[in-house]
């Protein structure tokens, strides 16, 4: 988070120790919303492919009726999401390549939502298309705790106009404030709501397909599993990036990968596991926030470090000018008393050094001194603090040669519940426990993986 851990192998290993251990979800939370930052979403909007639409959309929780795929004269009743919070608009992106019929309507202008930073549209008149037939809808990534539609808009716009088709993208509820099952039925009406009104959007749908990635990979399944049990139309297809099929604590070889996972190690993928699932603790109050915002933490660590810097500047001129002095006394006095330096090499020096000037290899040493021999006890630079961490981890005093240390943790033991709650083994939330009936009638899956340790493990497993 700072210079210091750029230039200090070992201080950035417990660094990293301690926050992938011991801070909670909402620091992660915090962490991977860095990217909606105003400077940073505006960079990433400049250099990502322009479209003429990008509109944050604000759809109000009313009941409507879709048609049975089984008998179309029969309809079936959608109704909002009402999970903990009870209902509740559902907010939503739109993003066209291109201007299309109906996404200039009044009725979608009313749904428009206010966003911190203006979604660029570009303002000539251009020539309005007719529908496409095709309608993309998307559920982003976050490990359901975190990220929004506006982050993951740049690859979207140029999805979008590769595709030559709109995208409707999903700003669903995040945990631990909404846990299961409030996503999916966010994600579900809003699934039923494209299908409902595509003339908004500028598509006929007839061909629908759902994307996501990670926890968005998660809810394109589901959606689908929940579509096929309402008997609405299914989706056309599934692209699932590196999804969250098992939610339950299971030893397999991605649980183990993720042991040496740097961008996301178990103990935070437990962390958002256990949030989407209810366990997580509440909201910490507002200084505990302003604690765990990165921002604040790589404020604090840089003040940190030009504190060391100035400090060690300072010892470093100091301990130049003792050691200078001490030679002017050693070179005069017919005796020389020889005390431990910083390291072992360095007392091996000072040793010499005292017989080339008394002409012997026996060095008298003051019976009386208490100082320990520069060989058997070498001194170090320690804080009071890491000299008493230092002290309870190795109560024998055992030395090792030139002063060499073995690096031992002194943060508490992560915190990896073992058990979950029973709620991980819905298929709803848990799509790989489904049984074979509702897995055959999904429409064809396709999973994207980034490397084969995703694909076994992470998050498909």
């Amino acid at each position: 988070m700072s210079g210091k851990f750029a230039i200090d192998p070992e201080l950035r290993g417990s660094e990293f120790e301690r926050i992938t251990q011991n801070l909670d979800v909402h620091f992660w939370k915090r962490f991977w919303n860095l990217t909606e930052m105003e400077l940073l979403s505006s960079l990433a909007s400049m250099a990502s492919s322009q479209v003429r639409l990008s509109r944050p959309l604000l759809v109000p929780p009313h009941s409507f009726d879709l048609p049975l795929v089984s008998n179309p004269k029969l309809n079936v009743t959608i109704t909002p999401p009402v999970a903990h919070t009870g209902p509740g608009a559902v907010q939503m992106r739109l993003i066209s390549h291109e201007l299309r019929e109906g996404q200039d309507s009044e009725e979608l202008l009313k749904l428009m939502r206010p966003e911190g930073t203006l979604a660029l549209e570009l303002p000539w008149k251009c020539k309005t298309l007719p529908r496409s037939p095709y309608l993309l809808v998307h559920f982003h990534g976050g490990g359901f705790v975190a990220q929004t539609s506006k982050s993951h808009e740049p690859y979207l716009k140029s999805w979008a106009q590769e595709l030559g088709a709109p995208i409707l993208s999903i700003d669903y509820s995040l945990s631990p404030e909404a846990p299961f099952p409030r996503a999916l039925e966010e994600c579900f009406f809003a699934y039923c709501w494209a299908l409902k009104n595509c003339h908004l959007l500028g598509s006929t749908a007839q061909k629908v397909c759902l994307a996501g990635d990670s926890a968005g990979g998660n809810l394109c399944i589901t959606v689908s599993m929940r579509a096929a049990a309402f008997g609405i139309k299914m989706p056309d297809g599934i692209m699932a990036a590196y999804p969250v099929t098992l939610l339950e604590v299971a030893a397999s070889p991605s649980r183990l990968l993720t042991l040496l996972d740097p961008l996301l190690p178990l103990s935070v993928l437990c962390k958002c596991l256990s949030a989407y699932a209810g366990m997580e603790s509440e909201q910490p109050d507002d200084s505990a926030l302003e604690k765990l915002d990165p921002m604040n933490m790589m404020r604090h660590n840089t003040a940190l470090l030009f504190r060391d810097l100035r400090l060690g500047a300072s010892a470093l001129v100091g301990s130049l000018m003792d050691k200078t002095e001490a030679l002017r006394k050693s070179a005069s006095e017919t005796s020389l008393k020889c005390k431990p330096l910083a390291s072992h090499k360095d007392s091996r020096k000072k040793s010499q050094t005292c017989q080339n000037f008394l002409g012997s290899s026996d060095v008298q040493r003051d019976p009386s001194s208490t100082t320990p021999e520069p060989e058997d006890q070498p001194t170090f630079f320690l804080s009071d603090q890491d000299q008493e961490a230092f002290s309870s981890s190795n109560p024998r005093g055992l030395m090792f040669p030139d002063g060499f240390q073995p690096l031992r943790s002194i943060q508490p033991a992560a915190s990896l519940p073992l058990e979950l709650s029973p709620i991980v083994k819905n298929p709803f939330m848990s799509p790989l426990l489904a049984p074979d009936e509702m897995l055959k009638g999904l429409p064809p899956v396709h999973i994207v993986v980034s490397r084969p340790g995703r694909l076994q493990g992470g998050r498909v497993c």
